[in-house]
């Protein structure tokens, strides 16, 4: 007979519990929105499909109380949850996972509106106890209630109507308190040509109708401004004066695409964009003025169809992207030198080489060596190799006087996202024990143990060292993602929350002095730049996350004000 955890035991009986206490009739008004409740999808080592009655149980007791619900105990075959919504005359539909890894628990769930297909709510949390999933339900299924009873308030005759605004955008989440939800209407297209509106920590979007025509300086910044949503990913992302007029520019990788927009007040408008190839994959993107002409290139580090390094180098022509270097193999990597100023880095890729056992390869991603490359007019060439250790890749570190006494060094990411620093001949210094980082992007190879598999590396975040007070003395701005798997599952990692810190040696230590808000999904890369002007620096930075009863990636440009520092 199978044994299950104590708490299993005690969810259970709590979820029952609570089921019985606001279990109430659906509502009997002929023009009550009707909700399908669907089972969670969930993801654990033992099988807990048990728990789904319970969960279901406690929502419908919810959600109730302002809907008619309709429950059904599994998918349709051959149906995806908003057909069959519609095949029962439902107005929204509840889907969504839990994750359960030892002890804790990551709860996933989506209201879907069955007209449009577009996501009304999507609550993601991350609980330390495994009991945590009951409070995650009772939240979701409260706001759902709230969604719902405000969608009939605003519906009726004394009530004024609220104004249009555009599909919700998953913004940051500091606390896990429920707050009232506001009503959406179906969602509008959401291309990335759009041009975006700024949003607060909590406020709709609002689609700009206006496109400018030459770039404003920003009024009042905001301490937190987000764009309206792209579909799909954006996986890179760099900052840098790209049409030479003295502003600097936001570049990402936005699915195959390389993209420039700059911030024109209220909004994101576009400057350019260049198809980076349908075969190709991108790995990095950076942006930098290296051949010393008054504009930033941009550096793509990309693998085509054969997994092999086909980085392209673009440059702004006056009316476009032009790519000025194609082929390049090389991974690059552009960074502040203390004493050069904008340096870029290159690393060439490993080659496959026959393991012990003589009949499966081992892939090494990243030869050893990472050098400052020039250009010579027709190419890349490599020059000073700078002093890392032999197994450091390029997108693990950076170096700067991070003692601030005048040295230079290098602080790097090891393989498990727990910091490392080097002095200036490349050797250790000193080991911290927390994890930070995080990164869902990886490179994948043959499985050296298994033909049948394959390996993936994972890539880390970035550092930039930089003097963000103006005193002198620099600081180390990284990323923080939280990892549901907590590093557990080797080729397993689903991030919930992240949120950009700045650092400082403290003499011991690499002390945490300024965090930015936590948001919800994760952030695929970010840079600092002075964006509106005022001689302080912000951090731009792309977060995503997954939406709609499809898990559908959506990503965000967000500009975050650096607040005073703390530890001083």
């Amino acid at each position: 007979m199978k044994r299950y955890p104590r708490w299993l035991y005690v969810l259970l009986c709590l979820l029952i519990a609570f089921s019985i206490l606001f279990m109430s009739p659906a509502l009997a008004d002929e023009k009550a929105k009707r909700v399908l409740i669907l089972p969670l999808t969930i993801h654990s080592e033992k099988d807990l499909t048990f728990l789904n009655k319970g969960i279901m149980d406690m929502m419908a007791a919810r959600i109730s109380q302002s809907a008619s619900v309709i429950r059904e105990d599994a998918p349709a075959p051959g149906k995806d949850p908003v057909q069959m919504g519609s095949d029962l005359k439902a107005d929204y539909v509840v889907t969504g996972s839990l994750t359960v890894f030892g002890d804790s628990a990551s709860t996933d769930v989506t209201l879907t509106a069955v007209d449009s297909g577009d996501t009304a709510l999507q609550y993601s949390q991350f609980g330390q106890s495994s009991g945590d999933v009951l409070m995650h339900v009772n939240q979701f299924a409260t706001q759902v209630s709230q969604y719902i009873e405000s969608l009939s308030a605003a519906a009726a005759p004394t009530v004024a109507a609220p104004t249009a605004a555009a599909p919700a955008v998953m913004i940051p989440q500091v606390a896990p308190p429920v707050q009232p939800v506001q009503p959406l209407p179906p969602a509008a297209a959401t291309a990335p040509q759009t041009p975006a509106a700024p949003v607060t920590a909590a406020a709709p979007v609002v689609l700009a109708t206006e496109t400018a025509a030459v770039k404003k300086p920003m009024e009042s910044p905001e301490a937190l401004w987000t764009s309206n949503p792209f579909k799909g990913t954006i996986r890179a992302l760099a900052t840098g004066d790209v049409d030479g007029d003295g502003r600097p520019d936001i570049v990402f990788a936005h699915e195959k695409l390389i993209v420039v927009e700059y911030r024109d007040g209220d909004r994101l408008n576009r400057l350019a964009a260049f198809d980076a190839g349908k075969r190709h994959s991108i790995i990095a993107v950076d942006a930098g003025d290296i051949n010393g002409n008054g504009t930033a290139e941009i550096f793509v580090t990309r693998l085509d169809a054969y997994n092999k390094l086909d980085s392209v180098v673009l440059e702004w022509n006056g009316a476009a992207l032009q790519a000025t270097a194609n082929g390049q193999r090389w991974y690059f990597r552009v960074s502040e030198d203390p004493e050069k100023g904008a340096t870029l880095m290159g690393q060439r890729r490993g080659a496959p080489s026959a393991n012990d056992t003589g009949s499966l390869y081992t892939y090494t991603h990243f030869q050893p060596g990472v050098f400052e490359l020039t250009w010579t007019g027709k190419d890349y060439q490599a020059g000073r190799r700078l002093p890392l250790p032999r197994e450091m890749t390029i997108y693990r570190f950076a170096r700067g006087d991070i003692f601030n006494d005048g040295q230079i060094r290098a602080i790097a990411y090891s393989t498990g996202d727990k910091l490392r620093i080097y002095d200036p001949a490349g050797s250790p210094l000193w080991a911290g024990q927390e994890t930070l980082g995080g990164n869902p992007l990886f490179l994948t190879a043959p499985s050296s143990t298994d033909v049948r598999d394959e390996d993936h590396t994972y890539l880390t975040q970035r550092f930039i060292v930089a003097d963000l007070e103006g005193d002198g003395n620099v600081e180390v701005v990284t990323v923080h993602n939280r990892d549901a798997a907590r590093g557990f599952v080797e080729r397993f990692r689903k991030y919930t929350r992240g949120r950009v810190i700045a650092l400082r040696w403290n003499k011991v230590n690499m002390e945490e002095i300024w965090t930015g808000e936590e948001i919800g999904g994760y952030i695929s890369d970010f840079s600092l730049t002075d964006l509106d002007g005022d001689g302080r620096l912000e951090a731009v930075y792309a977060m995503t996350a997954s939406t709609g009863f499809a898990q559908t990636k959506s990503s965000n440009i967000v500009v975050e004000q650096i607040g005073a520092l703390s530890g001083k």
